[in-house]
């Protein structure tokens, strides 16, 4: 999808203010709160790491008729260094297309090192669009120049990967709901994937409440660049999954191949 409405948009950076990201709630459908039938046995599972954040992972801004919200986004590498990559329900819901979206690269406890990148076009599958296809959970958004810079040659950017099969080992990095990180920071975990239905995998770590969804799945992780190759994001099957400490992606294939060739020819 194609729908461009302002790199350089000054109203979105003026609705941004830091009191109103603060209060913004998650877009997702997400838990909220830890299932008790499941505490038993958190403790046989990790549990995702508070800490300072990669450059090329951010919270992604967002308003609709409901209020303020937020997300997990990523930079993807492209020639014109100017995308990023998310759930799909993240900028394109029942409402249709979010309003206001802007991206915090390494948004931490308010601060924003990075400044605030406006969102020109969006692009998720017509297929999403119509029938919000699990499936099909994920989408790219453009980001305009800041002072004459794109974003990936500021912060850097991911690999997209697809076809990479059920089971990989990744780094799973987002930005869950600020009551239960009440430091209001990013979390990441280091886990092994699996299947979880034909076109669905899934990682198991507690911590991953609302506000994660399009949290990226790195694999090749580098500790010191902070990036790597994104095969997934969290979202799909139950937008995400309804528990903290289970979370799905929809798998990467021909489908998320084709909608990045669109992405990087618009943007």
């Amino acid at each position: 999808m194609d729908d461009p409405y302002g790199v350089a948009d000054a109203a979105t950076l003026a609705f941004w203010t830091p009191k109103r990201m603060a209060a913004a709630t998650p877009l997702d459908g997400r838990p909220t709160q830890a299932s008790s039938a499941t505490l038993g046995v958190q403790s046989s599972r990790p549990t995702a790491h508070t800490w300072s954040g990669s450059p090329v992972v951010g919270a992604l801004f967002s308003s609709d008729g409901s209020g303020s919200h937020y997300c997990t986004a990523s930079v993807v590498d492209t020639p014109k260094k100017s995308l990023i990559l998310t759930a799909a329900h993240c900028v394109y819901s029942t409402k249709g297309k979010a309003k206001n979206i802007a991206f915090v690269p390494r948004y931490s406890k308010g601060s924003r090192p990075y400044g605030v990148w406006t969102v020109g076009s969006i692009y998720v599958d017509k297929r999403w669009m119509k029938n919000r296809d699990p499936d099909l959970d994920f989408g790219f958004a453009t980001i305009g120049t800041q002072n004459g810079r794109k974003i990936a040659n500021v912060v850097g950017a991911n690999q997209l990967v697809w076809n990479q099969g059920y089971t990989n080992r990744v780094r799973v990095i987002g930005y869950p709901m600020k009551k239960y990180a009440s430091v209001d920071k990013p979390i990441y975990c280091t886990v092994t994937t699996h299947k979880a239905f034909k076109y669905q995998i899934r990682f198991d770590c507690n911590g991953y409440y609302g506000g994660t969804s399009g949290s990226p799945w790195i694999k090749n992780y580098n500790t010191t660049t902070r990036r790597g190759q994104v095969l997934g994001v969290i979202g799909g099957y139950q937008e995400g999954g309804k528990y903290d400490w289970r979370s799905y992606s929809s798998v990467f294939d021909k489908d998320i191949k084709k909608l990045f060739a669109d992405a990087k020819a618009g943007g």
